[in-house]
């Protein structure tokens, strides 16, 4: 019979519902239609330009991407429009578009959980402040006494794969419980406080709210907003061939090339 965007939509849903997601946030099928048949997914943290034209250029079916394109409303269709060419390729090459956003990241065994396993922490509690989704992790090291935070951030810079990360506070400091919230998840400071938290690993740390947490005790990881995100595309490749093999269907699923908006500059 054939797999169609409506049954990627479903089985996406099924283990990471839109009811998980950020009240901001857009997430689900944003072009497309649900009875189109699937035969190749391209998956992707944007829907960026560079991912679009490779979608098209590999005949995709289905762009499957981590932040919506339509975060905010789209103003303008037309190609006058950064925004309306990506929807306009999309379309015109019958590429549907869906995005997997704050729910992917939330839901239980989502992209928090599989950082957290990556980093090996035990006993992970999904926690939430007051009429608050519960995008924080709280988990705990496995060594007795911790490791000292210098160690800590190397352990994450190789479990997660990066070439480099910033670390805020004592490089000699003792971590022993770990808060994690993938993407953008400087907000949830005052919160990884309130728990006990030694370190808060996320993207987007800024100076000033760093010298805040700072103040607090907690130590900070910038581990990158688009380097945390990208760590789902693995986990959910696997989700997604599990799916299309127990329903005996051939779709081909392939992961864009990664590449972050900036780049690092060293030393020669």
């Amino acid at each position: 019979m054939g797999v169609t965007v409506g049954d990627i939509v479903s089985y996406i849903e099924n283990w990471a519902p839109l009811s998980y997601a950020e009240d901001y946030d857009r997430p689900g099928l944003e072009l497309g239609h649900t009875d189109a048949p699937v035969r190749i997914i391209v998956l992707s943290v944007d829907a960026s330009q560079k991912a679009v034209d490779f979608a098209v250029s590999h005949r995709a079916d289905l762009l499957l991407v981590h932040h919506p394109l339509f975060f905010h409303p789209l103003s303008n269709g037309s190609d006058r429009d950064l925004t309306g060419r990506r929807v306009l390729k999309l379309a015109e090459n019958h590429i549907a578009l869906y995005a997997a956003h704050t729910n992917l990241d939330s839901c239980p065994g989502g992209n928090n959980d599989h950082a957290c396993s990556l980093l090996g922490l035990e006993k992970v509690e999904a926690v939430a402040g007051e009429g608050e989704k519960a995008c924080l992790r709280i988990g705990r090291l496995p060594q007795a006494r911790g490791l000292c935070f210098r160690d800590f951030a190397r352990l994450t810079r190789v479990r997660f794969g990066l070439s480099f990360l910033k670390m805020f506070g004592d490089p000699d400091k003792m971590i022993r419980t770990v808060a994690l919230c993938t993407g953008s998840g400087m907000e949830f400071a005052p919160l990884a406080v309130s728990k006990g938290a030694d370190v808060l690993v996320t993207g987007d740390i800024t100076y000033h709210r760093a010298e805040e947490a700072l103040a607090e005790g907690l130590c900070l990881i910038d581990a990158g907003h688009f380097e945390t995100d990208a760590l789902s595309l693995d986990w959910v490749k696997g989700h997604l061939e599990d799916f299309v093999q127990s329903r005996q269907e051939s779709v081909a699923i392939i992961t864009a090339p990664l590449e972050a908006p900036g780049q690092m500059i060293t030393k020669d």
